[in-house]
């Protein structure tokens, strides 16, 4: 199918012309979409099905869906019912197996009782072989439960850990789907608490809920039926402490509930504190602030322990009184059921097997009790976990056009834009910029006025509050955001390396690059040389963040990544400013290869890097964010703010 939408009249997203064709693509399932604009006669070919992006959910609304903790954990378990069908039925088999020995028991007391009478009464005395039917029963159902409980366990942990692993797998796939504005917000340790301990706990509970939950619920409803049938009376007179029970769990399951999450809260607030710290070890390192460091996260932790205690202290006294409660169920049979016995309403070996059927439904009772304290600690670990999982991102990573061929004309429009962590205060306000395509524009300008913001938003990391970017009269927010960030190439003042191999960090931006393309990127980023004289070569491991590398090198491995990527748009964040002299002219020169034939965005206070721009924009806190623009020459005659700025940075680089 291929259809033709014309839009007569816009002045920047053809937006209807894009919901039609992307309703046609839902409902027919259009491949091939030739969308034409009256305004700039531009097609757009789109060579792969086309997704809805967040700019259309204001057309096109999709209801939101709310689920519920029921709904995930059931997502989570359906891959494997077969295994909990399995567990399921071992569990209730242990349990009825493990009801079967009072019973058994007691058949066994009374045997040993008649013989007692009969030989009283001079009858006969007991033998062996009167004892070995009921022996013969216990040791047989004994064993069975002791190989059903092996099954169980086995089926259990296997059970736990698939759903433990999906659990990790979808947590961290929503946690890399979110805008850098949610990690702005959260602590790199906060994240990675809600990905191994939360998890962790959730695992723990939910096997242990699986296997002693089932059991415990099987036993305690067998046992009941089974106290019944044996005397009536005296388990209605049982059941009379049973609304204490149920008084217990209604008081202390909000209130344990609520400490719980205040619990997770401060758990992921010391993880955070400690994992910001290792991070950043060479600046506490170098400021000598590990003391200062060790009684901050000192504090976090005595909240931490503090509030664990008193969570401790509300467990502790909810399953004191829980045990008291059943005791007094335990003193109420011995009472009774002696009587009955004394008055031949009950045999004893009847009041045995109710004894130990009483004994299997208080450890049942007091195991549901333990369940019940450790889930809702679960819940508040699930409750983190999923909050995150449904949580979607302002800028969806995949969905949009998809140009057929990128030219680099790029357009900034009236952008204003404030940060979520500030939203009072405006980075960005009504910023214009017209960027065209194979130029090489500068940024300069004081810090806080908007530089490195721009490249930011050019990649998509943030959506301005107000106003558009254009790639070569497209929205970006129409865009496909992974296909626009594999068009732009971004090299920042301190490269970010991957604790891997120097070949593994190159082909980063491009997994399936031959060994020869990736040699070709080093060497044109004046890498090669370094790199081959390492021990492993390409194989060299980098260290965290690349701490085996010095500052030029990793630069260069990040220059050939960029290199091998090939982007259309190229942002240089900085990207000498931290090197000595003669590691800035090698990256310079790298550098200047790169930036060949591309459109470039430079954030810069070299001079070297300025001077050769096609345009120098200077930057400010004013509204329009640009106190002046043109080339070096240009705006070296204004004698301006360029002006002074240019004699002080060449100042500061005489005296180095």
């Amino acid at each position: 199918m291929k259809s033709t939408f014309t839009l007569l009249k816009s002045h920047s997203v053809p937006l209807v012309s894009l919901a039609v064709g992307l309703r046609f693509a839902q409902q027919s399932k259009v491949v091939y979409c030739d969308a034409t604009f009256a305004y700039k006669q531009q097609p757009i070919l789109i060579t792969e099905a086309v997704t809805k992006t967040k700019v259309l959910d204001h057309i096109l609304p999709a209801p939101a869906e709310k689920v519920s903790i029921a709904q995930d954990i059931w997502d989570l378990v359906k891959p494997d019912l077969v295994l909990l069908g399995l567990i399921v039925l071992t569990a209730v088999g242990a349990a009825i197996v493990q009801l079967q020995t009072p019973l058994v028991t007691g058949q066994l007391i009374n045997v040993l009782s008649s013989s007692v009478q009969a030989a009283a009464d001079g009858l006969g005395a007991l033998t062996i072989r009167d004892l070995n039917a009921p022996a013969l029963k216990l040791f047989g159902l004994l064993t069975a439960q002791g190989l059903l409980t092996f099954a169980h366990i086995s089926l259990v942990s296997a059970f736990g850990e698939n759903v433990a692993k999906r659990l990790r797998a979808k947590l961290f796939s929503a946690i890399i789907r979110q805008d850098i504005s949610f990690f702005d917000c959260h602590r790199s340790g906060e994240l990675v608490s809600r990905l191994t301990a939360d998890v962790s706990d959730f695992k723990s509970t939910f096997k242990q809920l699986v296997t002693q939950g089932l059991k415990s619920v099987t036993q305690t409803i067998g046992s009941s039926i089974q106290l019944f049938r044996i005397s009536t009376s005296l388990t209605l007179t049982m059941l009379g402490t049973m609304p204490i029970l149920y008084v217990l769990l209604n008081m202390y399951g909000a209130y344990l509930r609520k400490l719980s999450k205040q619990n997770k809260q401060l758990d992921g607030y010391s993880g955070g504190v400690a994992g910001e710290v290792i991070t950043n070890m060479r600046t506490v390192r170098a400021f000598a602030s590990e003391d200062r460091e060790m009684e901050h996260y000192g504090d976090a932790c005595q909240k931490v322990a503090q509030s664990n205690q008193h969570m401790g202290l509300h467990i502790g006294l909810f399953q004191g009184l829980t045990n008291i409660s059943v005791g007094c169920m335990v003193l109420t049979v011995l009472y009774y059921g002696g009587s009955l016995v004394v008055e031949n309403k009950l045999t004893s070996g009847d009041l045995m097997s109710y004894m130990l059927s009483t004994q299997t439904a208080q450890h049942s009772l007091v195991s549901l009790g333990v369940l019940f304290g450790q889930s809702i600690k679960a819940a508040a670990s699930a409750t983190r976990v999923f909050e995150f999982i449904h949580l979607h991102p302002n800028v969806p990573l995949k969905g949009g056009y998809k140009l057929d061929h990128v030219q680099g004309d790029v357009v900034f429009h009236n952008i204003d834009f404030s940060y979520p962590t500030r939203p009072e205060q405006k980075v960005l306000d009504n910023f214009t910029l017209n960027v065209p395509q194979g130029t090489t524009v500068a940024l300069c300008g004081p810090s806080g006025s908007g530089k490195s913001t721009i490249a930011s938003l050019l990649e998509r990391f943030y959506e301005p509050s107000e106003g558009g970017i254009t790639l070569d009269g497209q929205d970006l927010k129409t865009l496909d955001p992974s296909w626009l960030r594999q068009n732009i190439g971004f090299i920042n003042q301190e490269p970010v390396l991957f604790a891997t191999s120097i070949l593994e960090n190159i082909r980063y931006g491009r997994p399936d690059a031959t060994m020869e393309e990736v040699r070709e990127a080093a060497r044109q980023a004046n890498a090669e040389i370094f790199i081959e004289g390492f021990p492993d070569g390409y194989d060299t491991i980098v260290g965290e963040r690349g701490a085996a590398l010095s500052g030029g090198q990793k630069q260069r491995v990040a220059i050939a990544r960029a290199i091998l990527k090939n982007p259309k748009i190229l942002i240089l964040d900085e990207a000498t400013s931290a090197l000595d002299t003669q590691s800035e002219r090698m990256v310079q020169d790298a550098l200047d290869k790169l930036m060949h034939g591309r459109t470039v965005l430079v954030i810069a206070h070299r001079l070297s890097t300025i001077r050769k721009a096609d345009m120098i924009v200077v930057m400010g806190r004013t509204p329009g964010n640009i106190l002046e623009k043109g080339t070096h020459d240009e705006l070296m005659n204004n004698q301006s703010t360029y002006f002074r700025l240019h004699n002080q940075l060449v100042n500061a680089e005489e005296n180095l």
